[in-house]
Formats: structure tokens, sequence, C-alpha cells
């Protein structure tokens, strides 16, 4: 009887303490609010087996007026995109910019940046990764950037296609990654 009890207390903890997190932090991305940063005016990751979502992305890029991807990588855009993320990107006006997109855009080091446009100043956008403690220290400014994302997907590589390979677009992504910072 006490091991059936302990059993029952061990799975309560195993299904509320460790899991908890992990459904939580799938169904963060639903809400325009993700740790405290409005991102309501950013395409949330379509997650798709490798070859469609690379099929899907092609086919929104050669939809698009000056659309181009890249490739995600780090972690300062979890859970909204994770590493791996196939982000399709738009050249858009410095006027046009709102509140809760992400953009990317070059830093002082000529680095690609992908962070998410929280308050206009003066001197230009501030941006934030979402897992950053505090916004970047330069603004996005016209001079500085480089597009807006439009949509995005996140790949998912299924295990029983091990060997296959999606076909990836040549001479159109750039891969965006922390070195780029």
């Amino acid at each position: 009887m006490a091991l059936q009890s302990t059993r029952r207390l061990l799975r309560f903890f195993l299904l509320t303490v460790l899991a908890a997190p992990l459904a939580t932090q799938a169904d963060e991305t639903r809400d325009d609010w993700i740790r405290g940063i409005f991102t309501g005016n950013s395409p949330r990751a379509r997650a798709l087996p490798e070859a469609e979502a690379w099929r899907q992305a092609v086919d929104v890029v050669d939809a698009t007026a000056g659309a181009f991807l890249l490739i995600g990588a780090g972690h300062s855009m979890r859970p909204l995109y994770p590493a791996g993320t196939i982000l399709i990107l738009r050249e858009t006006r410095y006027a046009d910019l709102r509140r809760g997109q992400t953009v990317v855009y070059r830093n002082r080091d000529q680095r690609a940046v992908g962070h998410v446009l929280i308050a206009k100043a003066r001197d230009g956008w501030r941006v934030r990764g979402l897992n950053n403690r505090t916004h970047d220290m330069e603004p996005v400014m016209a001079e500085n950037l480089i597009g807006v994302v439009v949509a995005a997907f996140t790949p998912r590589h299924d295990e029983g296609r091990r060997g296959a390979t999606a076909r990836q677009p040549a001479g159109r992504a750039v891969f965006l990654s922390e070195d780029d910072r």
C-alpha cells in the first residue's frame, strides 16, 4: 500500500513539476507577450517536417517581393524562434516598423542580429532578444535595418527519415548565429 502511494506521489511530482515547464514553453508562443516582451507583430514559427518547411519557405520567398531567407541560430529568440528556424525576411521601410516585430539589423561590428522591436526612441528603435536581460545597446536605424521577419518555419527532423535531406535554395540563405552579434 505504501509503495503504491509512493509511486502515485512520484508520478504526480514528475507530471506537475518536471513536465510543466516543457508545456509552458510550448504554450508560451501562443500569447502576444513572451517573457514580458510584446511579440504580437512577429509571426509564429510553424513546425513542419524538414522538406515541407523548406518547400513552404521557398514558396513564400518566391511569392513575396523583396523577400529572402536565413537560418536562425543561438538562443536569444527562443522559444519564438528556436535554433535552426528558417526565417523569411522582407525588406521594409524604416517608417513602417511597428513595436513587436522581429527585425534583423547589422550592429557596429557588421554582424547580423535578429531581435524584437520594443520601443522607438529619438535615435532609433530599441530591440531585445527574448532571453536577454536588457535591450541591445545600439538602436535599429534605417541605415542598419536588414529586414523584418514575415514568416518562420521550424524544420522537424523526423526519426524515420534520417538519411533524407531537404532541398535548400542555393544563393538565398544567410546564416544568423550568436557569432553574428
